[in-house]
C-alpha cells in the first residue's frame, strides 16, 4: 500500500512549489532594484551638477563683493601692524606710521594699608553713592560701610558692588602693590577718548576721599587717572594724513582696509609699507575649484555610460542618449570661443593657461601665465567667465536643463517612480495569487490526508476479521 506524504514533507513540497511560482515575482523585484540604482545614481548625478552650478554661479557673479573681487594686503612689519583687506578695497599701496596706540581709561586710588582703618575712619558707617559716565551713560554704585572695617575690605566691597552693577560699562580691581598696602583700579571698557571715565559721588564723598579723582594725574601714592585724555586714542599717519581711533582696529581710514596695531613707532622709525593687491590665490583657488567640480561630471557621466569592451557589460546608463549627450554638450560650451568680447580679450581657457586633454578634462597647463592674468589683467579672465556668453552663463543654463524642477533628471527620476510603482502593483497581485494556490493545495493535501486516515481505519479493521475468521453480516 503507498503511503500519502506526510505533513512536513508536505510543507517541503508546497515551498518548493512557492519558489517556482514566485519566479515572475523575483524578476520583477531585480528589475525593480535595477531601476532604484539608476534613480540613485541620477540623484548623484544631479547633486554633482549642482556643485558645478553653484560654482559656476560664483564664477559669472560681476559685483565688487564677488570672488573676482578678492583682495589681499601685506604688511612689511606685522610686529608693528597687520593688514587685512576686503573686495571694496582698491589695489593700491600705503605708507602707515603707529605713532601711538589706543588705551583704555583708567583711575587709580590712594594706596592703603590693607589692615588700617583710614577710610572708615575718615567717612564713618554708611551708605555711599556715587555715578559712573561713560560715553553718555551713568550708571550708579552703592557701598555700604561698616563700622571698623578695614582698608582692603571696604576696597574689595567697591569692586565687587561696581563689577556687580550692569551696564556700568567699567571694570573694578584690586591691586596689591606690596605686602601690606593696595589701591582700587577702575579700568573703561572699551579703549579710546569716547569711552573716558567721569566720575561723582551722589551720596557721600568716597570717591574724592580715596583719591578716585579723574580731573588729576596719579602720583606717587596718591590717586588719579593713569593716562591723560590725549592719550587714550591710536595715532597713525596714513600716507601723511594723521589718523585718530579709539580702538587699535582701524577699518575706517581706507575703505575695505583693515589696520590692527601693535606696536608704536619712533620719529626717526621708517614707515610701515602696506600693499593691497588682488589675492591671485584665492581667486586661482575657485578655478581650480571650478575645474575639479568640472572633471568630476565629467569622469562620472563617462564611468556610468560606458560599456565593458571585454564583457560587453552595460553601465547604468549606458544607451542613455540624454545623458550621453550631455557629456558632449559640456565639452563645447567649455571650448567654443566666447563671443562679445572687447578686442585683445582671451576668448578660450588656453589662452589663460587652462587646457583641456583629449578626454575632454580640464587642467591648469600654465600657472605662470594664469597667475600673471589675475594680477594684471584680471578683467579680461572675468570676461571669460561672467560676460553674456561667458563660460558661466553658458553652463548654468545647460545645467539648468538638467537640474531644474522640470529638467531631464527630474522628469527621468519621474517615469522610473511610476515604472516602480506598476512593478510594485504588479508584484502584489502575483503574490496574491501564489498565496491563494498555495492554500488550495494544502487544502487539497488536507483532504487527502483524511481520506488516507478512514481508508487506514478500514483497511485495519477488515484485516482483524480476516484473521480471527469472523463472518461479516
Amino acid at each position: 500500500m503507498i503511503s500519502p506524504v506526510g505533513g512536513n514533507n508536505i510543507e517541503l513540497l508546497l515551498q518548493s512549489y512557492r519558489v517556482l511560482e514566485e519566479r515572475p515575482i523575483r524578476e520583477l523585484e531585480s528589475r525593480k532594484d535595477f531601476i532604484d540604482q539608476r534613480i540613485s545614481k541620477l540623484n548623484e548625478l544631479k547633486s554633482k551638477l549642482n556643485a558645478l552650478q553653484s560654482i559656476a554661479k560664483e564664477l559669472g557673479y560681476s559685483t565688487s563683493t564677488s570672488i573676482w573681487g578678492s583682495k589681499t594686503a601685506t604688511s612689511s612689519d606685522e610686529s608693528i601692524l597687520k593688514v587685512t583687506a576686503s573686495s571694496s578695497a582698491v589695489a593700491t599701496s600705503h605708507t602707515v606710521k603707529v605713532l601711538q596706540l589706543a588705551k583704555a581709561d583708567k583711575i587709580i586710588s590712594n594706596q592703603y594699608t590693607l589692615t588700617g582703618k583710614d577710610i572708615v575712619n575718615s567717612l564713618g558707617a554708611g551708605t555711599y553713592t556715587f555715578e559712573v559716565t561713560v560715553n553718555g551713560t551713568s550708571q550708579q554704585v552703592s557701598v555700604d560701610i561698616a563700622a571698623g572695617e578695614d582698608n582692603e575690605t571696604i576696597l574689595k566691597n567697591i569692586v565687587t558692588a561696581v563689577n556687580n552693577t550692569t551696564d556700568i560699562q567699567i571694570s573694578a580691581s584690586f591691586i596689591q602693590d606690596s605686602s601690606g598696602t593696595g589701591r582700587l583700579v577702575f579700568t573703561s571698557n572699551e579703549t579710546g577718548q569716547d569711552y573716558e571715565m567721569t566720575l561723582t559721588d551722589v551720596s557721600g564723598s568716597l570717591l574724592s576721599t580715596i583719591g578716585m579723582n579723574d580731573s588729576v594725574a596719579m602720583s606717587g601714592t596718591s590717586g588719579g587717572y593713569l593716562y591723560a585724555s590725549t592719550e587714550l586714542n591710536a595715532i597713525v599717519e596714513i600716507d601723511g594724513i594723521t589718523v585718530t581711533s579709539n580702538d587699535n582696529s582701524i577699518d575706517t581710514a581706507v575703505e575695505g582696509v583693515t589696520f590692527d596695531l601693535y606696536k608704536t613707532q619712533s620719529s626717526s622709525d621708517a614707515p610701515v609699507n602696506v600693499d593691497v593687491s588682488v589675492d591671485v590665490e584665492t581667486i586661482k583657488g575657485k578655478i581650480q575649484s571650478f575645474i575639479d567640480k568640472y572633471n568630476e561630471v565629467f569622469d562620472f557621466i563617462k564611468d556610468n555610460t560606458k560599456v565593458d569592451t571585454t564583457t560587453y557589460k552595460r553601465s547604468i546608463f549606458s544607451g542613455d542618449y540624454s545623458i550621453m549627450r550631455l557629456r558632449l554638450q559640456l565639452r563645447e560650451a567649455m571650448s567654443d570661443p566666447v563671443s562679445g568680447l572687447p578686442s585683445g580679450y582671451p576668448t578660450i581657457l588656453a589662452e589663460i593657461g587652462i587646457e583641456a586633454d583629449r578626454d575632454g578634462k580640464l587642467s591648469i597647463t600654465d600657472s605662470a601665465k594664469l597667475e600673471d592674468m589675475l594680477k594684471n589683467n584680471l578683467e579680461q579672465v572675468e570676461a571669460l567667465f561672467n560676460s553674456s556668453d561667458g563660460y558661466s552663463s553658458r553652463l548654468d543654463s545647460l545645467l539648468e536643463e538638467m537640474t531644474g524642477g522640470d529638467g531631464v533628471i527630474e522628469s527621468r527620476k519621474d517615469v522610473l517612480s511610476g515604472q516602480i510603482s506598476s512593478i510594485n502593483n504588479r508584484i502584489d497581485l502575483l503574490q496574491k495569487q501564489v498565496d491563494r494556490k498555495m492554500e488550495y493545495y494544502r487544502e487539497q493535501f488536507s483532504q487527502l490526508q483524511a481520506a488516507y486516515a478512514m481508508y487506514t481505519s478500514q483497511f485495519s479493521y477488515i484485516s482483524q476479521i480476516s484473521q480471527t475468521g469472523l463472518v461479516l453480516p
